[in-house]
């Protein structure tokens, strides 16, 4: 009769083992960086990833008093926890680590998303994640990124190695820009736009022609906002929704052709809330990195990717907003 119960038993302790085994998670550096700076980065990595799939299981608060970490670092994390709930979907994770500026990066850390089980969302739930470091392995920063095909993309332009470190700060802001709308992160947003920053914002509307023959076309219309004035709408958003995703799909990084330490940025973005609310379409951003200690945003635009609901009819690609659109008096 023992015998009729010890597979059963045997499936019963192998699954808990796996479903056990599946909360750690360990990081593996295969190059980049070796010696004592290696194992910090692994440690903390791991420590960092592990929390996150106990937290996740045990759907709790994360705890990251113990960890190496800045108090940003925790403040952030926090906050998009509090925005939405993921796990390393991997028990190891194999990456190279990436000086960046004076830090370093790991990067493709693959995570399934989860929202608030009330939340209506068709957002897919695999993402992947950064953990930016400092020199000594500290952890400063964690971000949802970009594609790595993408990444690859931008990088891949750069012909000298100041232009390869340049593209590699942006794409960094750039993720953390698109993070602190998961984190809902009004300071952030605040300090990276410039006080007069232009941000114009498109919306299609059906104009009907002069000409007499009454034929109705799709055209977008631009208005402006100043920089309090977006930041009390995002603020009100993001009081009104539990959960906010926010997605950049490709990324075009452009030098302005007359004005030294000024990129264009344009993405193609897909953003959802939990009120059902969602939308496509390009979002531009000028950016200034003279001051790589206090690196700014003068122009925001965003022009929607479909011209009509059946989504038949696109924004013609030569009108989607670039650097060389704006002239800069600065």
């Amino acid at each position: 009769m023992k015998k009729l119960y010890l597979v059963p038993l045997l499936c019963w302790c192998v699954c808990w083992s796996s479903l056990f085994a599946q909360e750690s998670v360990q990081l593996i550096v295969q190059d980049g960086i070796d010696g004592p700076i290696k194992n910090e980065v692994e440690k903390n990595s791991t420590a960092l990833l592990t929390e996150i799939n106990r937290a996740f299981k045990e759907n709790r608060s994360l705890n990251t008093v113990n960890l190496s970490m800045t108090e940003d670092a925790r403040a952030g994390l926090a906050s998009l926890w509090e925005n939405v709930h993921f796990y390393c979907d991997d028990s190891e994770v194999v990456q190279s680590c990436l000086h960046a500026g004076a830090g370093l990066q790991i990067r493709q850390i693959p995570l399934m998303l989860h929202p608030d089980e009330t939340v209506n969302t068709s957002d897919d739930k695999y993402q992947e994640g950064v953990i930016n470091f400092d020199a000594s392995g500290k952890i400063t920063r964690f971000n949802f990124t970009i594609s790595t095909s993408i990444y690859q993309n931008v990088m891949k332009r750069g012909k000298t190695v100041e232009e390869i470190g340049r593209r590699q700060q942006i794409l960094s802001y750039v993720e953390h820009f698109r993070t602190a709308y998961n984190e809902k992160d009004l300071q952030f947003l605040d300090q990276v736009f410039s006080d007069d920053a232009l941000i114009i914002t498109g919306t299609v509307v059906k104009v009907r022609k002069t000409d007499g023959t009454g034929v109705i076309f799709n055209k977008v219309n631009y208005r402006k906002q100043s920089k309090q004035e977006y930041l009390s709408r995002l603020k009100r958003s993001f009081a009104a929704n539990k959960y906010i995703n926010v997605r950049f799909d490709d990324v075009k990084v452009v030098k302005h052709p007359t004005k030294e330490g000024f990129y264009g940025v344009t993405v193609h973005q897909l953003y959802s809330n939990s009120s059902g609310y969602s939308d496509d379409g390009y979002l531009f951003l000028l950016w200034d990195f003279r001051d790589p200690d206090s690196v700014q945003i003068h122009v925001r635009t965003w022009q929607p990717r479909f011209l009509n609901e059946a989504k038949t009819e696109e924004l013609p690609k030569e009108e989607i907003f670039t650097a060389g659109d704006f002239s800069i008096d600065l």
